[in-house]
């Protein structure tokens, strides 16, 4: 009797063991562990109640520069501080080294420009005459490029300070070199009690959380400052950077707490055109908004010319217009769910998707996109998968053998889930769960939108 109870523990204690064995070796290169699943086979059941006739969209695809791999974070810009400059008792300031009041760049002249040394150039720039009372002036200097941000005229208090701000409407004939002459020759007539300097030099800072960024950034990853959050991620065309953006480069990366903090080296010009790129930025900007915002949309990835942390300049410039490029996977905002996500955070989510007539959380890095859509990867988290170790055993033999092999341990998933004809259900509900039979609401094809 005590032989046979020996015997029947023994074998009750064989699957456990095995079991442990197996999972050992996963995380070796020899084998992965392999669930034994008792369940028969059969097609899963019909959906029941509020599982049926549910809300779904199919996934889009998209063209973006740096591909799936881009990160697009906010980021806080660390701008210089504005300088005041007044002038003394009796005299005036006019801001001649401004281009005219609609593009108050104050910039190097054109033809002082060494491609190859504007990032190294620290001669002073000059801002401005001070006008004394005999006629006579002496000039103003500022050390780095920038704008003219705000004034206060002759007679004013230096502390009423006008902002500048981009005219409301656009003067058709205002691109005509006439009117430009007329611009200018308006600006230098201003008397000026006090002009308020906003410093922009080649090298800024930024803050970036950590958490919201899916890859790494690294010294050499190229940043295109997103300004009208439109351009940089939805590009149709052959330029791949909107001309109104700016283009830098990431020269270090510190980590301080839970942000990293950057410094990005931005050319003067624009890689579609000569002239500073702060002319573009004020010449574009929507009226009333800031021209150096705080937080911005930033797009980081990977160039497709490693440059290095110092690179040439002209070189750098040449590397914008052949940037990386590729499809990427699209979804509405409303078909995330945090509430599944494996180690949920900023840019982590998941999306349930449709797959033979039930549903499967899929984990995915996100990346928020203009119009209320986000750009989703999907995230390995258990054996080469974008699935939960439970949400894989809860799903049906049928999904487990289309989708269960091959099975790679890495980053990235060696079978994905998703792909331009996957379903994705909008509004996930608590009570969903992986292998749930749910059906979709079907679109009459007579109703109008």
């Amino acid at each position: 009797m005590l032989a046979v109870l020996v015997i029947v523990l023994f074998q009750s204690a064989v699957g456990p063991v095995a079991d442990w064995m197996a999972k050992q070796r996963q995380s070796t290169n020899e084998g992965l562990r392999r669930f034994q699943w008792l369940d028969s086979g059969a097609p899963p059941a019909s959906c029941v109640g509020p599982a049926c006739g549910m809300a779904a969209v199919p996934l889009s695809t998209a063209r973006q520069v740096g591909g799936p791999g881009s990160a697009t974070v906010t980021v806080r810009m660390l701008w210089p501080a504005p300088v005041l400059i007044e002038a003394g008792p009796g005299r005036h300031l006019v801001a001649v080294g401004a281009t005219d009041g609609r593009h108050p760049v104050v910039a190097r002249p054109h033809d002082a420009q060494a491609d190859d040394e504007d990032a190294k150039d620290t001669r002073p720039v000059l801002l401005a005459n001070e006008v004394q009372r005999d006629g006579s002036s002496l000039p103003i200097t500022v050390p780095a490029e920038g704008f003219v941000s705000a004034w206060a005229l002759d007679g004013e208090h230096a502390a009423q300070l006008t902002p500048w701000n981009r005219p409301a409407h656009d003067d058709p004939n205002g691109y005509s070199q006439l009117a430009a002459i007329e611009r200018k020759s308006q600006w230098q007539a201003l008397k000026m009690r006090a002009i308020q300097f906003q410093p922009v030099p080649p090298v800024v800072e930024a803050m970036v959380l950590r958490a919201a960024v899916v890859q790494p950034i690294q010294v050499g990853d190229a940043m295109v400052l997103d300004w009208q959050a439109d351009g940089a991620l939805q590009k149709s065309h052959s330029q791949l950077v909107p001309h109104r953006n700016a283009v830098g480069w990431v020269t270090q990366v510190q980590e301080q707490g839970e942000n990293l903090r950057l410094k990005v080296q931005i050319p003067r010009s624009s890689p579609y055109g000569s002239g500073h790129w702060l002319w573009r930025r004020l010449d574009g900007m929507a009226p009333g908004a800031a021209p150096l915002p705080s937080l911005v949309q930033a797009l980081f990835f990977k160039p497709g010319e490693l440059l290095g942390g110092a690179p040439d300049w002209s070189r750098l410039e040449r590397s914008f217009f052949n940037l990386p490029v590729g499809e990427g996977l699209r979804a509405p905002a409303a078909a995330l769910d945090p509430r599944c996500a494996d180690s949920a955070g900023p840019a982590r989510a998941c999306v349930w998707a449709l797959l033979q007539g039930v549903a499967v959380p899929v984990q995915v890095n996100v990346q928020p996109l203009p119009g209320g859509e986000v750009s989703l990867v999907e995230r390995a988290v258990f054996a080469g998968k974008a699935l939960r170790p439970a949400d894989w055993a809860a799903l049906p033999r049928a999904l487990r053998s289309a989708y269960g092999s091959p099975s790679v341990p890495g980053p990235s998933p060696s079978r994905t889930l998703l792909d331009a004809k996957a379903g994705t259900l909008l509004q996930p509900q608590p009570w969903l769960r992986a292998g749930l039979p749910v059906s979709v609401a079907k679109s009459d094809p007579g109703a109008k939108p």
